[in-house]
């Protein structure tokens, strides 16, 4: 479709593991189907990395309440649940957690090996009483997509408390459809979705690897229904080439604004007949105009002018004052 040839996506808000960004512009009607399809894969696709299993030196089952620790095993390892790691590994991998005296234990009390590391360092995890008090435990990380639930039967040892994992790196994603324009086609759409992460993935990271997904599911259904894999690889490397800009394709732009006929703008019909009154035919003819020139028109008062000014300042041109 020709219209997608010129979606851009902006970033319009930078936070703390927070983004904001604008695609646009889109045929109408796709601000939907394509920011749905987005929110959607990035709450359910994208891949994180939990702790899946707790095991407790001295400690047989969840129930089991630890000498020198305020808080019971099960508060524990709800905690546990909560930190989150970055890793560019598959493999699971065993942490241990080993703390002694009185402290109040943290995510960052884990002890972490190669390219693993805690995102979220200040989460409590547990507190202990006093200086003969420690902890020792072992933890499996493991990455993931979605949500696994606990398994009783991975119960292979004694002291071995499987538990459950919310993989997904993304704790909010909100979604707006807005009007967007370009040139004079006003009824397009732009996507304004916003991305929280548990900071184990940027935003514009997690944004693009949704895209990169539903690109892939796109050329499953094609070879599905019979379409050769070569012509698939085909289509997705036209979509995702990027033309140079030339000079010479920017002049053509610029002349083609400037061509426009005032009586296409979408501006009111009292600005579009006061300026018409005046001798303006089309864009080219605001060069070198004042805003003394406009409102000196008959009937063009400062309303109109202000809808004018705002119109031509989108595509670049700005009236002098």
């Amino acid at each position: 479709m020709e219209a997608f040839k010129d979606i851009k996506v902006t970033i319009k808000e930078k936070g703390e593991n927070y983004g904001l960004f604008e695609i646009s512009p889109l045929p109408r009607g796709y601000g939907h189907t394509l920011g749905n399809a987005l929110r959607r894969i990035l709450y359910s696709s994208l891949k994180g990395t939990g702790i899946t299993s707790v095991k407790v030196k001295g400690i047989d089952h969840e129930f089991s309440t630890i000498d020198g620790v305020k808080e019971t095993l099960i508060e524990i390892i709800m905690n546990l649940k909560e930190v989150r790691f970055k890793t560019s590994s598959n493999e699971p991998v065993i942490v241990n957690l080993n703390v002694k005296g009185k402290k109040d234990v943290t995510a960052g009390d884990i002890e972490t090996s190669g390219d693993l590391e805690v995102v979220n360092k200040d989460l409590h995890i547990l507190s202990l009483a006093d200086e003969s008090s420690s902890i020792n435990m072992e933890l499996t990380v493991e990455s993931g997509v979605g949500y696994r639930s606990v398994d009783n039967d991975e119960r292979s040892e004694i002291g071995l408390v499987p538990v459950d994992c919310d993989f997904s790196p993304i704790q909010r994603v909100s979604l707006v459809i807005d009007r967007a324009r370009k040139g004079q086609e006003t009824d397009l759409d732009a996507v304004l979705i916003g991305v929280t992460t548990d900071g184990s993935i940027e935003p514009k990271d997690a944004l693009l690897e949704a895209a990169k997904i539903l690109q892939e599911f796109s050329g499953k259904v094609m070879v599905a229904m019979g379409m050769a894999q070569e012509e698939v690889d085909a289509l997705e490397t036209e979509a995702n080439k990027i033309d140079e800009p030339v000079k010479e394709e920017e002049e053509t732009e610029d002349n083609k604004i400037a061509n426009w006929k005032i009586e296409d703008l979408p501006i009111s019909k009292r600005s579009k007949t006061g300026l018409l009154s005046g001798g303006y035919k089309t864009v080219a003819d605001f060069k070198d105009t004042t805003t003394s020139d406009l409102l000196n028109l008959p009937g063009f008062g400062v309303k109109s002018l202000n809808e004018i000014v705002e119109l031509l300042r989108e595509y670049g041109i700005n009236i002098k004052n």
